[in-house]
């Protein structure tokens, strides 16, 4: 249907527009949500001349019900605070629901920020205009309103984000507020699994894991090959996988952040076994556990079991690294509780399991790995041989 130049009006009115049209071929009527193409267009940057409304969308006797309840659903958006939260879902590209509870920041910088958090759900999501409104999913264990080791002591952090002091204090109080919100209503229907949050863990889990452990793919790439000699559908699932040829080259030479979608698909393919999910209100650490081909060489030992700590002392044979950097046969310096040094081996370097989003080291073929945040600092004995299995940055 033409829109002519009324893409404005439709778009910015005070109700939505519905277009319905007669089809004389079929003699039926069919209908499209003119309002809610051109928003979703202009979210895109793109430009439409037609509203387009497909042969799925048919007005009749058996479809009446389900149109209406549609039509008042988006409604709801007009209304009260409901509009403030569908002005905010068009800015960030979501939609949230009736039952949502939203919060709207802005900093000193003018940068927008939305704290979303669904109800049942067992954890929220942060929006951030700075960081084009990529989702982060957050949980209160990963906000560190004073700041982690190594990442600028003080400062407070949410996941991977650096926050100030006013962001940090809107966060606590989002939290805060939302508490409630997280643990699921007796009457409310089963909350369904937010396959957005999962595939997104998924994505940042991998991506964390090729920074850390950059031979992990190699290993796995060898352990499914054996694999496939006795699975028949992991072989077809393969097959399809890397029957793209760009996609393959692309999988084994280019970051993660530079590949395209079909060389994601198939690096986790070769690295994931297999994502299991429990209960939507659970928080997102316990909700998506993930399985990889290769397994973690070691368990882990927690935070709280660190005896001393990393050296950062210097000399002109050391430099100084962050712990995601550290690779098997590096040579490391320690601290006691005392004060005094000594040189310690790296056996192994993953990404934890226990707490995802941190550095697990295994030091001198110990039993269990430590646990170290990624940008922990550590003194390493400079090596004359080239580092193999470096990040490809």
């Amino acid at each position: 249907m033409p829109i002519g130049d009324h893409g404005g009006t439709w778009a910015d009115g005070n109700i939505p527009v519905l277009c319905v049209v007669h089809d004389p071929d079929t003699d039926g009527l069919y209908w499209a949500n003119a309002t809610k193409q051109l928003l979703s267009a202009r979210r895109e940057g793109k430009v439409v001349k037609t509203i387009t409304i497909g042969p799925d969308r048919k007005l009749d006797d058996e479809s009446i019900a389900d149109f209406v309840a549609d039509v008042r659903r988006y409604l709801s958006r007009y209304r009260g605070n409901r509009i403030i939260q569908a002005q905010l879902g068009e800015m960030a590209g979501v939609e949230f629901g009736p039952s949502d509870i939203v919060q709207h920041h802005v900093n000193v910088d003018g940068e927008d920020m939305i704290f979303w958090q669904r109800r049942g759900e067992g954890f929220a999501t942060l929006l951030h205009s700075d960081l084009d409104w990529h989702p982060e999913h957050i949980g209160p264990e990963h906000f560190h309103p004073h700041g982690r080791p190594g990442l600028l002591p003080g400062m407070s952090v949410v996941a991977n984000t650096i926050l100030s002091k006013a962001e940090a204090q809107w966060l606590a109080a989002c939290f805060d507020a939302a508490r409630w919100a997280r643990e699921p209503a007796v009457d409310d229907p089963p909350l369904h699994t937010n396959l957005d949050a999962r595939d997104n863990y998924v994505a940042k889990r991998v991506e964390l894991r090729l920074r850390i452990d950059p031979d992990a793919l190699t290993r796995s790439i060898q352990e499914i090959r054996t694999e496939i000699e006795i699975d028949h559908d992991l072989a077809t699932t393969g097959a399809e996988l890397k029957s793209d040829a760009e996609a393959c080259a692309e999988a084994l030479a280019k970051p993660w952040r530079e590949m395209s979608d079909k060389a994601r698909r198939l690096v986790t393919f070769y690295l994931v076994r297999e994502v299991r999910v429990e209960s939507p209100a659970l928080p997102i650490d316990e909700q998506f556990r993930i399985v990889w081909r290769c397994p973690r060489p070691a368990a882990e030992y927690g935070f709280g079991a660190r005896v001393g700590q990393p050296s950062t002392r210097m000399s002109s044979n050391r430099e100084l690294v962050s712990a995601f950097e550290l690779r098997p046969g590096d040579r490391i310096y320690w601290l006691s509780r005392h004060g005094n040094e000594r040189g310690r081996s790296v056996s192994a370097v993953w990404d934890s399991e226990d707490t995802p989003g941190a550095v697990c080291v295994l030091f001198d073929q110990l039993m269990l790995g430590d646990t170290f945040w990624p940008e922990e600092l550590f003194a390493r004995k400079v090596s004359a041989e080239p580092r193999s299995g470096a990040f490809r940055a």
